[in-house]
């Protein structure tokens, strides 16, 4: 944009008066290209085997499951869990009773771990909840990855109700826990207990003997993790930018990652919170709900604000086609005479509302009705239409009276009495 108009035109200040008009661009902001992906950011490394834990909940075939991993030695816990906020309460307090409490937990922020007991617990248990970016699963890759590996195992190693006690299952968690990573050459079992256990593969005697200490375990893993973690890391900067912090009060637009347009900004909001992790606490305009997006999903905006127009009476009654007030002439309605006032039966009357500027009658004959006048002002126009046969014979003529009158009257419509013939 700005290189198209440096080459055809020139006025001081163009480059900051043309990225005004695009940052004002409300469909440009909404088709606008996804911001690139934040450099990896160091979390924490823990010394001891779970110290750091990580937990997700998955469904195979409609039984909600639970899965717990250990960032420090790779350790999967699977559990059933039920009923909520209190099932995951449950399988927490076997796995802290067990391994111990650890210092952090991360997790997606489902409904089960933000829920007030959950909260509770974690706190009388001294436990750090930290929460991931909704639709961002990167966050809490290790979690992600600890799923994805245990639906591999439970794949036609669980009962026919979805139980997990069965030997097949039971039996791929302990072999599991039990083999080398390909590059640390240690297993799970080997970073909790120092030496690896007894499963039924048979391995030569004397390799159940465990470390000296566990420090020369924590070197041998930096060790060998260490080429890994440089290749690792220098994949993920790749193409990747640091975006601007934002402030709160800002305006912000929210890339949607579901929905039937993805990577399209079509919701609003403002920051009401700056958190680590480059995450952001988001009131979303029109619902006021609140979210927790990364900023990689959060787009800076300018918002339009458009001049409030006050209308008028005149202005109404202009787009109707109604003149003014002010420009009807009073002179235009003839007075009435003695011979057209007469008083209004009482008896075969029926009474008929009409609104105000339509003074017709629902008679179908050719007789014209009379007008009754009343100088009370009434919000609408009664018409007072009697009952009577279907003659030929000729009714008085009355006055000519106009659609609508600036004094609002009442209109009572009767008819003569029949001329003897």
């Amino acid at each position: 944009m700005l290189s198209i108009a440096e080459s055809s035109v020139f006025w001081p200040g163009i480059t900051p008066a043309i990225s005004a008009q695009r940052a004002g661009c409300n469909h440009c902001n909404r088709i606008a290209l996804s911001n690139p992906s934040a450099p990896p950011t160091p979390l924490m490394s823990p010394d001891y085997p779970f110290q750091c834990v990580c937990s997700d909940f998955f469904q195979y075939k409609g039984i909600c499951n639970l899965v717990i991993v250990d960032r420090y030695s790779n350790w999967p816990i699977v559990a059933r869990s039920s009923n909520g906020a209190a099932g995951l309460i449950t399988c927490l307090r076997r796995t802290f009773v067990t391994f111990g409490i650890p210092d952090e937990l991360p997790s997606d922020g489902g409904p089960e771990f933000t829920s007030t007991a959950t909260k509770q617990f974690l706190r009388d248990w001294g436990v750090h909840h930290r929460l991931s970016s909704v639709t961002f699963p990167h966050s809490n890759c290790r979690a992600e990855v600890g799923v994805k590996t245990v639906k591999h195992m439970i794949a036609d190693n669980i009962g026919p109700k979805g139980d997990l006690d069965t030997d097949a299952f039971q039996r791929a968690m302990l072999q599991y826990r039990n083999t080398p990573d390909r590059d640390t050459k240690l297993s799970p079992v080997m970073c909790v207990f120092g030496h690896p256990i007894r499963d039924f593969i048979p391995i030569p005697p004397g390799r159940y003997s465990p470390h000296n200490t566990w420090r020369e375990t924590l070197d041998a893993r930096e060790e060998a993790l260490r080429n890994r973690h440089i290749k690792h890391g220098e994949r993920l900067s790749e193409h990747t930018k640091r975006l601007p912090q934002l402030a709160t009060g800002d305006c912000v637009r929210i890339q949607n990652q579901i929905g039937h347009y993805p990577l399209k900004c079509d919701k609003t909001g403002i920051i009401i919170e700056v958190r680590q992790f480059d995450q952001y606490a988001v009131k979303v305009d029109g619902s006021g709900r609140e979210t927790l997006r990364n900023r990689k999903f959060l787009r800076k905006y300018v918002p339009v604000k458009g001049t409030k127009t006050t209308k008028t009476i005149q202005d109404d009654l202009c787009c109707k086609n109604v003149p003014a007030p002010s420009s009807f002439d009073t002179k235009q309605v003839p007075p009435p005479t003695p011979d057209t006032l007469m008083e209004t039966p009482k008896i075969s009357t029926r009474e008929k509302h009409y609104p105000l500027g339509q003074a017709t009658s629902d008679s179908k004959d050719s007789s014209t009705p009379e007008f009754t006048y009343s100088q009370d002002l009434p919000s609408e126009r009664k018409l007072h239409i009697p009952a009577t046969p279907k003659t030929g014979l000729s009714f008085s003529k009355s006055p000519r009276v106009e659609n609508t009158h600036p004094e609002r009257r009442r209109l009572k419509f009767i008819e003569t009495p029949l001329e003897k013939q």
